[in-house]
């Protein structure tokens, strides 16, 4: 009974989570929320094709996850690895989302690996940068599509067809906007739908994850050059791919290194580049090269100006701590007495106050009452040692980084920093991956 009154206790406060405090939720569990729209209308449009992208890329992002968890341990990689990352499950549906529905299932894997690779390893250490890793990823897709003659297609017919902003270009037509905002239009496979992420960026502004200033701007950005020039408006502001890259990639919060006044002028230069690009050409393209020069423009000054100051910037929406001057010749008129920090809940006294010392001697650096889970599990990476000598061999670690394997599941086992509880669960996880693995083989095979 106490177990079921539990469960109906949470079940009750779900709502108020996501509605009524959605502040309080997690970057990556805000943006998975709002990443569903577009994954069920994906799968409405482009079905087998939606449904095989996807499936690969998660995959893909659970071998990178286990791979990252399973990299601390063996490798003893530093605390910083992974910090204010995305998960590597989100990672892998915000770039299946912006792939063709013909794109080939090892790129999609290839380019999910490469987003979890650089967004974990390589940009915790650049501190303030403004360009997002997704931005390069897309890049080195889009010329990696390009070479291999990939695609968009039809969603009625699956025949091959230009996406709205091309064929605007090159044949003068605009399409509806009505079909825009529903998404059975080519393009890629989860962001053809305006309204769909118009939804998702609604959600993310009430959750104050993303930058209403940059949204804002370049929907302005791209909206007067296009009344300037007598193009359809609608048309022109109704583009998904756009929409996705301004809101899930360049207004996230933990990538916008610019003080708040000036994100609203960021958002109108990168619209007006996209339009001035839709001029000469430039499709699906227009918003990408625009975000990607305007965010390493913007990374470039920060860094210049952090190295040349000697100091960083503050953070968006700080405040300077105001100081007093203080002749270090004159005493104090009084002594200054300094408050014992309390507990915000009275502690009893006895048998409770050893067990969490002997909890906290215990578990190293972690501290029992860190409310911050991410610094946590950080506390916890750095102060474990690397296995034993045993499992240092070059060829079980190369064995150990495919994860999914028994030698990989051994290496879990045997490991004494691993709870039971997590051993449990990378050998469910694993049972899962092979059998998905096995069913997409054959649903693979079946298609062929």
């Amino acid at each position: 009974m106490r177990n079921v009154r539990q469960l109906r206790q949470g079940l009750q406060a779900v709502p108020q989570l996501l509605l009524v405090q959605p502040e309080q939720l997690s970057y990556d569990l805000a943006f998975g929320l709002t990443l569903a729209p577009l994954i069920l209308a994906g799968l409405l449009f482009f079905r087998q094709d939606a449904v095989l992208i996807f499936a690969v890329s998660l995959l893909a992002g659970v071998v990178c996850l286990l791979g990252l968890q399973l990299g601390r341990l063996v490798l003893g990689l530093p605390a910083w690895v992974g910090h204010r990352a995305n998960h590597p499950l989100v990672a892998s549906l915000l770039i299946a989302c912006f792939l063709s529905p013909r794109t080939p299932l090892w790129l999609a894997a290839g380019g999910v690996i490469l987003f979890t690779v650089l967004d974990t390893l390589i940009w915790p250490q650049l501190q303030r940068a403004m360009l997002h890793p997704a931005l390069i990823v897309f890049g080195l897709l889009f010329t990696a599509q390009r070479q291999l003659g990939v695609t968009f297609v039809n969603p009625f017919d699956g025949r091959r067809l230009g996406d709205p902003l091309t064929l605007w270009y090159q044949l003068r037509i605009i399409v509806d906007p009505v079909k825009l905002y529903l998404g059975n239009v080519p393009g890629p496979v989860g962001v053809t739908s305006a309204g769909a992420i118009l939804l998702g960026l609604t959600y993310l502004w009430y959750a104050r994850k993303v930058s209403l200033g940059i949204i804002l701007g370049f929907l302005v950005g791209v909206g007067i050059p296009a009344a300037l020039i007598g193009s359809d408006v609608a048309f022109q502001l109704s583009s998904g791919p756009a929409l996705f890259l301004a809101g899930y990639i360049a207004a996230d919060r933990r990538r916008v290194a610019l003080p708040a006044p000036f994100t609203f002028a960021f958002g109108i230069a990168a619209g007006a580049l996209t339009m001035l690009l839709r001029g000469y050409g430039q499709g699906q393209e227009a918003a990408w090269q625009s975000l990607l020069l305007l965010s390493t423009v913007v990374t470039v000054y920060l860094r210049l100006r952090a190295l040349l100051t000697g100091v960083s910037l503050r953070p968006t929406g700080g405040r300077s701590l105001r100081t007093l001057a203080l002749a270090s010749g004159d005493p104090p008129a009084a002594p200054v007495r300094q408050a014992a920090r309390q507990h915000a809940l009275a502690i009893a006294p006895g048998g409770s106050e050893w067990k969490r010392a002997t909890a906290t001697s215990s578990r190293g650096f972690d501290t029992a009452t860190d409310s911050n889970d991410l610094v946590r599990q950080m506390r916890i990476a750095a102060a474990r040692r690397p296995l034993s000598a045993a499992t240092s061999n070059p060829a079980l670690l190369a064995l150990a980084l495919l994860l999914l394997n028994p030698v990989g599941l051994w290496l879990a086992w045997s490991s004494s920093a691993l709870a039971t509880t997590s051993k449990r669960l990378i050998t469910i996880i694993s049972i899962a991956w092979y059998l998905a693995a096995a069913g997409l083989l054959l649903a693979l095979r079946h298609v062929r």
